[in-house]
């Protein structure tokens, strides 16, 4: 039985794409996509078109065996997790990989996504395939990520680090949002790239696919570079299906995409036209952030005959975090000695009297602050004798100027996860009128990046602070 057979099949995944009225039709063009994925026959011409135009390539170069590693970057809305669920669930129990397992080697269908909440999407989905009456007897027992099915072949979650997808036979994988591995402290992943390395030996046991799912988002990573290695290629040895939601969702109104585009064309062509952002290129490499890591240094302790610098990010409590770096400077190199940040909710007078715990005892009397901050940061910090002024710059500007501290090796940064993750999640944004805006991106944090940057521009202008030598 093939994937479009079990699709129609009443007794098997039918029930789960159907509408109230029985009918699968609007998911007719996703089927053309799996035909594509599992080598099945193209047969008429309209399928062919959709084909090129998704794939930019003509049905005739299209490998008769299917593809081993799919990319769906479609839109949102389109129906690509439910999809993957389905290709998860024919993997997991129809494609009978399980027989070329070893004996007592167990199969898995890993669903990896930047954080936990995000796979818990598809495994409930993957969950809900089970429940027609033929396919509840294969149900073996509930896990507390996922299920186990009769045969011994676990449906689970594995959320966003690369070292637990190692060690086990994959019998197919789903990724999920594979354009935005690395952007979230929850996720351990550092890249998609590093992520999908980890995956791949994992699956060639059985011959298991890799199917990732996404909606674009910046021209970077693995999603960027596989779609610039096999989008159009005839020779390409991956599926790239790239197409806007409506496409593969006819059910979408136009209304909404139309509205998403009147408030935010850029955001909107990425997130139901399937297309990268032109307007986000990556800041800074990571690679390049981790050469100027000290591995293992979490702190370096006040010393005498130093001059250090202190940099502060406050918030009101409630959703933003706070952040303190403190620094010295060692001829041309800035060092930071000190690092830490205050989660919400919290008192900022508290926050603010720990900050001044630790200020005072690296002997610092001078504190520069966020541009932003507001008028009762500044009296706080006076009020217990600290001499205290907003940064000349905006975290901007900030970040244009530890750029090339940054590539030419002149600061040490601590070994600090969030640290790394925040400086290699900030994005160059292109806005109207050709201004770059450095910036993190949506929903995430820069707390830590913008006190470093800040303490290095501080530490790097010793003569225009009062950083104070401790004898």
């Amino acid at each position: 039985m093939n994937i479009l057979q079990a699709i129609n099949d009443p007794l098997l995944f039918k029930p789960f794409l159907q509408d109230g009225k029985g009918d699968t039709s609007t998911w007719a063009n996703w089927e053309v996509a799996l035909r594509a994925l599992y080598g099945l026959p193209i047969i008429n011409s309209s399928n062919r078109r959709l084909v090129q135009e998704c794939t930019g390539r003509k049905v005739s170069t299209l490998p008769d065996d299917g593809f081993k590693t799919a990319l769906f970057l479609t839109g949102r809305r389109s129906g690509k997790s439910r999809i993957a669920s389905v290709v998860g669930a024919f993997e997991a129990i129809l494609a009978q990989r399980e027989k070329k397992l070893a004996k007592g080697e167990r199969g898995i269908v890993p669903i990896i996504s930047p954080s936990k909440n995000q796979s818990r999407v598809i495994r409930d989905y993957m969950r809900a395939i089970f429940e027609v009456p033929m396919l509840a007897n294969e149900i073996a027992r509930e896990t507390k990520e996922g299920f186990e099915l009769r045969g011994g072949t676990r449906i689970e979650i594995l959320a966003g680090d690369w070292r637990t997808v190692r060690n086990f036979t994959c019998l197919a994988v789903i990724v999920d949002e594979a354009a935005f591995f690395g952007y979230t402290e929850e996720s351990k992943v550092k890249s998609d790239t590093e992520l999908i390395r980890a995956i791949q030996p994992s699956l060639a046991t059985v011959g298991g696919r890799l199917i990732a799912i996404s909606s674009p988002y910046a021209r970077k990573g693995w999603t960027w570079s596989q779609y610039r290695r096999h989008y159009g290629n005839g020779n390409g040895s991956a599926l790239v299906w790239n197409c806007p939601s409506r496409t593969l969702n006819p059910t979408l109104p136009q209304s909404v995409i139309d509205e998403a585009m009147a408030e935010d064309l850029a955001a909107a062509k990425s997130e139901y036209m399937g297309e990268f952002r032109d307007d986000v290129a990556i800041f800074l490499p990571r690679e390049v952030i981790e050469q100027q890591v000290i591995v293992g240094r979490k702190e370096l302790l006040p010393r005498g005959e130093t001059s250090y610098f202190a940099f502060v990010d406050l918030s009101g409590g409630r959703a933003d975090d706070a952040a303190l770096a403190i620094a010295h400077r060692d001829e041309r190199k800035v060092i930071v000695d000190f690092l830490k940040r205050y989660r919400p909710p919290f008192n900022p007078y508290k926050a603010i009297a720990d900050m001044i715990q630790e200020i005072e005892r690296y002997h610092v009397r001078s504190v520069v602050g966020d541009n932003y901050a507001a008028e009762f940061v500044a009296q706080a910090f006076t009020s217990h004798g600290l001499t205290y002024r907003k940064s000349e710059k905006p975290k901007g500007g900030l970040y244009l100027e530890l750029l090339p501290r940054l590539c030419s090796g002149e600061i040490e940064l601590l070994d600090i996860e969030a640290l790394i993750t925040q400086l290699a999640s900030l994005e160059r944004r292109t806005r109207s009128g050709g201004k770059d805006i450095i910036d993190h991106p949506p929903g995430l944090h820069d707390d830590l990046a913008n006190v470093v940057a800040g303490v290095a521009d501080v530490s790097a202008r010793p003569q225009r602070n009062v950083g104070n030598p401790m004898f």
